[in-house]
């Protein structure tokens, strides 16, 4: 991140070319397709979250963890899902163009693009939103919920004056992940043409050639996410609700009336159709059609062992690097470790693109200095996994210790164990659910992943998101449906086993 900071200043030979074209048009993209996405998932994660939290309705069991299934989608493939959907606004356009003006189709065509993209986009991202915001709201137990019915306060009422500020911090820390997602998306953006500092960069770098433009486009979008960041501290301020879920009755969930429960199936099912049935549909139907033609079985078990196998070995590092960093901040208690820690996770913050140029800009001056190749190779990918995900283990290792490790660990030291002995004899055996989920979570990303791999993946090695990529960069859309469904099927029984680790706790 220094190393891309550090280019915000240094000189390029189409910089002024374009500062004067291009660059507001990518912040003005990046803006609007940050705000739209942000709302719609904010709105879709909340409503379906407090629905399935606190209401009682036909089929809520199985929306509770069916709403979570469009996070195995990757965005670049939920584009590709609705790659025609554009063009069959294409009437409109026309008639706009021939009843009002050449200008006013162009601004409507702009319109369509981004309303179009922000849809597909927060169809899929919404889940981060709807899985925080369902934790806190089941986790605010009986107390406060059954106060506000004593008084007489609806469902409604409920939602807007207890429940929904309760839950802020959950639902602040859901719409980043949505934030950084959005920013970090590649695929989707450059297949609906939306310009944002993503495609500039590749456009930059690839097109014009242009290594200097391209780092400091992609300083210029590390400016634009520390505010980000700087805004979700300021609108989190630190604040952490508990619910005290264990005291008191349960919470009688509020039975709804034919109306409002057919208005709540149909919140629930409109998100999980667009975000998860068409697309698997419509790239079954594809793949169905062009399995016989385009199939080849040694090709294909070649992608599924490079993407499953980089993902597990890349994922295995990423857990045992965040145990270790987590362990040794909590049993030395810091203040240098503790900020370290805090500075190698701000990563997960950091696009994939920006990361991939700042490992390109450092390896090649490691290149021509040291004569040794590291670039374009599976050590450098895998460094970059790294970085960019290991704020994802340090997460769940860090909440998993504080629960269950503080007390034993000064057990430990007052019985005179080693810190080693502590790790093994006392920690590990405890954390050992924490690293499953925080390495199954590493696991998902990296099988999303598409713009680090495709930038940094050594010459002539394809993974399945890859293949899907390059095939429908190719115009060959349903060719590209067979390793998109695999993608979600190697990501599909991991999100199911987390959203019931999840229901578990």
């Amino acid at each position: 991140m220094a190393e891309v900071l550090w280019h915000l200043g240094s000189s390029s030979d189409n910089w002024n070319h374009l500062k004067e074209t291009v660059l507001g048009r990518y912040l003005k993209g990046s803006v609007i397709l940050v705000f739209g996405t942000l709302s719609l998932s904010i709105c879709v994660g909340v409503s379906t979250a407090w629905l399935v939290a606190c209401c009682e309705f036909p089929g809520r069991r199985f929306f509770e963890w069916a709403l979570i299934l469009p996070l195995t989608i990757p965005t670049f493939i939920a584009a590709y899902a609705y790659f025609d959907f554009l063009d069959k606004l294409t009437p409109a356009l026309i008639w706009v163009r021939l009843n009002i003006s050449p200008d006013a189709m162009i601004t409507f065509g702009d319109i369509l693009r981004y309303a179009v993209t922000i849809l597909v986009l927060s169809f899929v991202l919404y889940p981060y939103v709807y899985l925080m915001a369902r934790s806190a709201f089941s986790r605010q137990g009986s107390r406060y919920l059954e106060a506000s019915r004593t008084l007489g306060h609806g469902p409604f009422s409920t939602f807007w004056r207890v429940a929904l500020p309760l839950a802020r911090p959950a639902i602040v820390a859901g719409a980043s992940l949505v934030v950084m997602e959005t920013l970090n998306d590649y695929g989707a953006v450059q297949h609906f043409g939306v310009p944002t500092f993503t495609t500039g960069i590749f456009r930059t770098w690839t097109a014009l050639n242009d290594m200097p433009g391209a780092l400091r486009l992609a300083a210029f979008l590390m400016l634009f996410i520390l505010f980000i960041i700087l805004i979700e501290k300021l609108l989190r301020s630190g604040a952490r609700y508990h619910g005290d879920k264990t005291t008191g009755l349960a919470f009688q969930r509020y039975s709804l009336g034919k109306i409002k429960t057919f208005a709540a199936i149909f919140c629930c099912i409109i998100p999980l159709a667009f975000g998860f049935i068409i697309p698997v549909t419509r790239l079954g139907i594809w793949a169905y059609e062009t399995l016989e033609n385009n199939f080849d079985k040694t090709h294909f078990i070649k992608l599924t062992l490079n993407s499953v196998g980089l993902a597990v070995a890349a994922s295995l590092a990423v857990a045992i690097t965040a145990l270790f960093l987590v362990y040794v901040a909590r049993y030395f208690k810091s203040y240098m470790v503790h900020v370290s820690n805090r500075l190698a996770i701000l990563g997960y913050s950091v696009p994939g693109a920006v990361i991939a140029m700042g490992i390109l800009f450092v390896s090649g001056q490691i290149n021509d200095v040291f004569d040794f190749i590291i670039t374009g190779s599976l050590l450098t990918l895998g460094f970059a996994y790294l970085i960019r995900f290991l704020a994802v283990a340090w997460q769940s290792i860090d909440s998993g210790m504080e629960r269950n490790c503080e007390q034993y660990n000064e057990a430990s030291k007052s019985l005179g164990a080693s810190a080693f002995i502590s790790l093994f004899k006392v920690n590990i055996p405890l954390l050992w659910n924490a690293v499953l989920v925080a390495g199954l979570l590493v696991f998902i990303d990296i099988m999303k992943e598409l713009p680090l791999t495709l930038i940094l993946r050594p010459f002539d090695f394809e993974t399945l998101s890859t293949r899907t990529f390059d095939l429908a960069y190719q115009s060959q859309i349903p060719e590209s449906s067979v390793p998109a469904l695999c993608i979600i099927i190697a990501i599909l029984a991991p999100v199911i086993w987390l959203n019931r680790k999840m229901e578990s706790e």
